[in-house]
Formats: structure tokens, C-alpha cells, sequence
């Protein structure tokens, strides 16, 4: 029944026709626009719940740019690239020499000196869960470059803000900011429905893609995900109710483990602790990591952790302030 496999990568694919992002993609393109005039853009800043499109938003908007400026681009997902010398090796990649660079050993000061003196006219870098860089400071390096214009992808703003100096937020205040609403079940319907036409050889009935979407909760990535099982599932035959009912909990779980693999060693200590012993108050948490990793983090800092592991569904927090537990899923 699949075609095309990549049409269902949630990760990877950017649509031909982008739909219910007119917006966002406006508001984005008014701050990449002097660059057709071969100046700098305005930093931007998306933001939004997991799966209402940020990354696809953004890439389509710099697809739309290169087609109408003489301008490079990059995309580097900050999950993988979240150490300093990474980021900056795969920004470099795009525009300049790396062959006699080593990738681990090459000193930051030099990888900054080799990308300021490559990039000789527009670049605009989407850095996508900008928050997961160790050191945020080196936002403030990139801004320097002139040529330079970044895209930033992060859930919550105010979590990336937190893990800045007081100089490189003062940076990014004044930019852009685009805020993506979760997806309605109407709106995921009709995204469903282009992957369906791009990428399978049956058609889908509207009534299945309407049960796929409102299982999705306004997720995209839940939604094409589950599409693209329950597709699997049914193989030459009909996509049913019972298939999508069986192949939703399977996505879901899909995307869990991948997004699981990818946690930093800290935060997989700590996903460990709350699926073990769940739910549990901060005060109970806390003392259990810590005798787990030897790592005396603050209150403050795993609650920002947990708050990340639940933006990305792994963790749920129940209960007001005071009394609130955590439970792994």
C-alpha cells in the first residue's frame, strides 16, 4: 500500500504544498525578506507544542527563500548536534572547508574564525530544539557573524531564555516570534490526506483519517505516524477502524523510543527514576537521582528536565504545584 516511505517521515519530509501554516509562513517570510535584497534577516523564533509543524514550517519557508535569493541554507537538529564543536562543524559544512578539520578535536575559536571568514553572503541556519545546546552562548557568536541569519525551534521559549546569560538574550528579544497552534481535527484530516495521495497506492475514507486525527490530539507527528502503521498493518487490504485502533498505541510508541534514544545521559537517568518508581513529588524524586548519577542537579533544574520529557510525551505531571507528581509513560 506505501509508495513512497520518505512521504511518511515525520521527521524529514517537506511537503510540496504546505496547508493551515499561511500565517506562520507569512510572518516568516517577513523576516527573511531583506535577504532577497541581499541583506541579514531577523533572528526568529518558533515556537509551539510537539508536532504542530514548527520544523516542516521553517524548512518550507527557506525552500521558498532559496527559490527567489541567491542565499545558502542549513538545517541542523540540535538533539544530535548539542555539543559546541558539532553544531558549529555542520553550520561550516554548508559554506566552507572542513576536509582538514577534525571533528572533536578542533578547537571552537577555530571553527568560529573558519565560518566567519566563509560565509561571504546570505546564510540562514534553522537550529531546530535550540535548547538542547550545552552552551547557549555560542548563539551569541553565531549572531556576530553579519551574513548570518538563525531560525530557532524550541517547544517553550521561556526554557530557552532560562538557559541564557542575560548578553545573548538580550540578542535575541527583539526577534521574530511565530507561535504554532496545535492542529484541529479538520486541519490534520487534510494533512493526512495529501500524504495519503503523495504516498500510498489505495485511497483512505475520510472517516478513518477523522478517527486517526482526533486520536492524534492535534499532534501531526502522532497522526502521520499512525497513518503510515496502520497502513503497514493493513497491507494490501482496507485500512479499518480496528486497524487504526491497533496501529495508534504502536506510533505512539514508535515515537517514544526514538525520542528516548536521543536523551542526553542525564535525562535518561531521570526518565528511568520516574518510570521505576512513579509518581512521585519532586521531593522524592530529587534524592533518587541523585543517588542514581552522583549529580547534585537542583529542584529547579529537574523540573525544567521533567518539563522537557513531557513536552515530548515521555513523562506526564499530574496534580497542582504543591502536590505534583510525576509519572513515566
Amino acid at each position: 500500500m506505501i509508495t513512497r516511505e520518505e512521504v511518511f517521515d515525520v521527521d524529514a519530509f517537506v511537503p510540496a504544498d504546505l496547508v493551515h501554516r499561511n500565517h506562520e509562513l507569512n510572518l516568516l517570510s517577513t523576516a527573511l525578506s531583506p535577504i532577497i535584497e541581499g541583506n541579514t534577516g531577523s533572528n526568529t523564533i518558533v515556537t509551539g507544542p510537539s508536532g504542530v509543524g514548527k520544523t516542516t514550517t521553517a524548512r518550507y519557508g527557506l525552500t521558498q527563500l532559496e527559490a527567489e535569493a541567491d542565499v545558502k541554507t542549513r538545517y541542523v537538529n540540535c538533539w544530535n548536534d548539542h555539543r559546541p564543536w558539532m553544531l558549529l562543524y555542520d553550520i561550516l559544512d554548508e559554506v566552507g572547508r572542513v576536509w582538514d578539520l577534525h571533528r572533536q578535536s578542533t578547537a571552537q575559536d577555530i571553527l568560529l574564525k573558519r565560518l566567519r571568514e566563509s560565509v561571504d553572503k546570505p546564510y540562514v541556519v534553522i537550529l531546530d530544539e535550540v535548547d538542547r545546546i550545552d552552551d547557549t552562548g555560542l548563539l551569541y557568536s553565531l549572531d556576530a557573524i553579519p551574513e548570518l541569519t538563525l531560525v530557532l525551534i524550541t517547544n517553550r521559549e521561556q526554557e530557552l531564555f532560562a538557559s541564557m546569560d542575560e548578553r545573548v538574550h538580550s540578542r535575541f528579544r527583539s526577534g521574530v516570534r511565530i507561535y504554532c497552534e496545535p492542529y484541529r481535527v479538520s486541519e490534520l484530516v487534510e494533512i493526512l490526506d495529501a500524504r495519503v495521495r503523495e504516498g500510498m497506492q489505495y485511497g483512505v475514507s475520510e472517516s478513518i483519517l477523522e478517527r486517526i486525527a482526533d486520536h492524534a490530539a492535534g499532534d501531526a507527528r502522532v497522526a502521520i505516524r499512525s497513518l503510515y502503521r496502520a497502513a503497514k498493518l493493513a497491507g494490501d487490504g482496507e485500512v479499518t477502524s480496528v486497524v487504526v485502533d491497533e496501529a495508534v498505541p504502536l506510533a505512539r510508541g514508535e515515537l517514544r523510543q526514538k525520542t528516548t534514544s536521543q536523551l542526553k545521559p542525564h535525562e535518561s537517568t531521570l526518565l528511568e527514576i520516574v518510570r521505576e518508581h512513579g509518581p512521585l513529588k519532586m521531593g522524592e524524586l530529587q534524592p533518587l537521582y541523585v543517588e542514581a548519577s552522583s549529580d547534585d542537579r537542583t529542584a529547579r533544574s529537574l523540573r525544567r528536565d521533567l518539563r522537557k520529557l513531557a513536552d515530548y510525551n515521555l513523562v506526564e505531571a499530574r496534580g497542582e504545584t504543591n502536590g505534583r507528581r510525576y509519572v513515566g509513560l
